[in-house]
């Protein structure tokens, strides 16, 4: 489904994002500003000023226009921190856009699904265990500890498949939010 700007189906999109917020669980959206901000990106990049100019009607000269601005700003930087939300790493005015993670959360919206969160538990435990794994692995290297050969083979095997099972999925929640 391809969307453009100005189209019903942009606007129905729009409208149910609105309608949904109280059904993003994962999320908390608890203001409308975030919401808007969202609703905006539903269409594609914009950048901060364009986002303030769309949501409040100021223009770079208008009194208010950076208090409005500041506000847009810090809320982008809120979404960007629960991963709904990215931004170019280069260029003077850096527009933002939604998400892959966003897109997939704002479409479950009508539908009832769970939300996803941006770290899930498995890969919480996963990361845990990857972490708690390579203790042995350096202890028997650093000598502190000595074991048979073949377990400390089982010992490091057991780390790596953790560590690329744990690189693996880390990859796949940057790509979620970049």
């Amino acid at each position: 489904m391809v969307f453009r700007s100005g189209s019903k189906n942009i606007d129905d999109l729009q409208q149910t994002v609105k309608e949904g917020v109280s059904r993003l669980r994962g999320l908390e959206l608890g203001d409308e500003l975030g919401v808007e901000i969202l609703s905006q990106l539903v269409d594609g990049q914009k950048t901060p000023a364009e986002i303030t100019e769309l949501i409040y009607g100021l223009r770079s000269g208008d009194e208010g226009y950076k208090s409005s601005y500041g506000r847009v700003r810090r809320e982008i930087r809120r979404l960007e921190s629960k991963g709904l939300v990215s931004r170019k790493i280069f260029g003077l005015e850096k527009p933002c856009r939604l998400t892959d993670l966003a897109m997939i959360n704002l479409a479950r919206i009508g539908g009832g699904g769970k939300q996803i969160p941006l770290i899930p538990r498995i890969d919480i435990f996963l990361y845990t265990g990857t972490v708690i794994s390579i203790c042995p692995v350096a202890f028997i290297a650093m000598g502190w500890f000595t074991a048979p050969e073949l377990l400390s083979i089982g010992v490091f095997g057991f780390f790596c498949v953790l560590f690329g099972v744990s690189l693996c999925r880390f990859v796949q929640a940057i790509r979620r939010v970049f």
